[in-house]
């Protein structure tokens, strides 16, 4: 079978991106696996990807080509627009619905333009695939189309591996360095957790990244964004990992920290209520003296912490790469169904 994934703005270290990665590496040992990426940059995304067999693609062609494949994997607002030419044979793997043209206050021309595109795109893909059953309720709320399937991202088991109780002592947050990302409430949370400090692990605009290093408090450590065997490492030696997004669709970082050991303290909000479970694997929080308590909590009892950690590898055993490429080969499957025969325009 002829699969080909697509994502139209490869050039952030993202979820969508990792996804195209691992469920591209894992299929392409039984079938014929391409890659359709635009605004492709090997310095600002994974750079493994250039490993897969890839074409470039610029901004007008995803809504004007014909792509011969047996199925396409959409992963990303702009690739979905392929639907326009090739609706029988794509799925469109959701995996955020945080669009500046999904925004409730979106009401420039070429925003709702492009709202108006994107509607179209998703209701005429063949099938429609939620990363999590919090974005699948996004999907019913944007578009009025339920999901036909929730397929899971995973997380590379081998790599993020548990290590002994932590000796340097320190708390990790790993994302991409934007608002949603809810690095904010993050930094404002922190400024009354004294006892220990914060390391920031991620990259992003640095007029952004230098607003946040003037507000940060006391304690806080910026990263920067860590090569693959530099992050497991910087799991390890944390003793917990806490994250605060906004309507976070998912999110991989907590299910690397989970399955490095690491308990996790997080927001309660989207997609990161259906990988920790509270109580389990770490906590979730919905209100800053709470989160704060949470912490402590796991900083000054190291019998609750390595249980928690126990659990949490446990949990993230659940979430494996290779589970979730075989979900996406069936949703291929079912694709596959109606043949191609035209070629890429």
């Amino acid at each position: 079978m002829h699969i080909v994934l697509a994502h139209s703005h490869a050039n952030t270290f993202g979820g969508g991106e990792r996804a195209v990665l691992e469920v591209g590496r894992a299929l392409m040992g039984r079938h014929e696996v391409g890659l359709l990426l635009g605004g492709f940059d090997t310095r600002r995304t994974y750079p493994e990807l250039a490993s897969l067999p890839h074409r470039r693609f610029h901004r007008l062609q995803w809504p004007l080509a014909h792509v011969a494949a047996d199925a396409i994997v959409a992963n990303s607002f702009g690739a979905n627009l392929l639907a326009l030419r090739n609706a029988k044979r794509l799925a469109y793997w959701v995996h955020s619905t945080r669009s500046v043209f999904l925004q409730p206050g979106a009401r420039r021309p070429d925003l709702l333009l492009r709202r108006a595109i994107d509607w179209l795109a998703v209701r005429r893909a063949s099938q429609v695939v939620a990363n999590s059953r919090y974005t699948a309720g996004r999907l019913r709320e944007l578009y009025r189309r339920e999901a036909d399937a929730i397929v899971y991202p995973g997380v590379d088991l081998a790599l993020f591996t548990p290590g002994g109780e932590p000796h340097q002592g320190y708390a990790i947050s790993v994302g991409r360095l934007s608002p949603e990302k809810g690095l904010d409430r993050l930094l404002d949370l922190w400024r009354d957790v004294p006892d220990l400090p914060l390391h920031i692990v991620g990259g992003g605009p640095p007029d952004l990244v230098r607003q946040w290093r003037a507000v940060a408090p006391n304690g806080v450590l910026f990263r920067g964004q860590l090569t693959s065997g530099d992050l497991a490492e910087a799991y390890r030696g944390a003793t917990m990992a806490v994250f605060a997004p906004h309507r976070e669709e998912l999110g991989l970082a907590p299910l690397e920290a989970m399955a490095s050991g690491v308990p996790v303290v997080a927001w309660r909000e989207g997609g990161l209520q259906e990988t920790i479970v509270d109580g389990e694997t770490g906590y979730l929080v919905s209100d800053g003296v709470t989160f704060r308590q949470r912490v402590r909590l796991v900083l000054h009892d190291a019998d609750l912490r390595q249980a928690l950690g126990v659990a949490a590898r446990r949990r993230a055993e659940q979430f494996s790469w290779q589970q979730t490429a075989s979900a996406i080969e069936a949703v291929c499957l079912r694709l596959a169904e109606t043949p191609s025969s035209a070629p890429v325009a």
